[in-house]
């Protein structure tokens, strides 16, 4: 009995592969990347593609286990939710209240170390910030004109 049980189990868990969250990136504008409608340095380029970019922008990376349910469903809402609050490849469209808004946000929870989260950078190691890299961040962000 059961083993009859565990098959039923891993059966279910078989189906639940069936059912993914969709994916597709939503509709955005390449010229009001943050990239395009601001000068943006090298290093920072690289620090925000690694640590910022997978959950804030229009272009995610899908890693294997993104195709694993229930985790997917969870990531996926986790980066809708990232996406709503902040989104890079949307900046060039929000207006300078909502930017002196993200401008803020941004510098205080990228200098007191909650962004990226300890959750993505458990498993993207390459986007855990040093502290070099978070006063680099922080300095950019400061000196962009709102």
């Amino acid at each position: 009995m059961r083993r009859k049980g565990i098959w039923i189990g891993i059966g279910v868990l078989a189906l639940m592969q069936l059912v993914q969250p969709d994916r597709s990136p939503p509709a955005s504008d390449p010229a009001q990347h943050l990239e395009q409608v601001m000068a943006v340095p090298a290093n920072v380029k690289i620090i925000l593609a690694e640590g910022c970019y997978d959950c804030h922008s229009s272009n995610s990376n899908y890693p294997w286990y993104s195709y694993i349910t229930p985790v997917n469903f969870w990531q996926q809402d986790h980066i809708s939710d990232a996406r709503e609050e902040l989104n890079f490849s949307d900046w060039g469209t929000y207006s300078s209240k909502r930017i002196d808004k993200k401008l803020k946000e941004i510098k205080q929870e990228v200098s007191e170390g909650e962004m990226p989260l300890p959750s993505y950078t458990w498993i993207h190691a390459d986007a855990r910030l040093s502290d070099a890299q978070r006063k680099e961040l922080v300095a950019f962000f400061e000196g962009l004109p709102h």
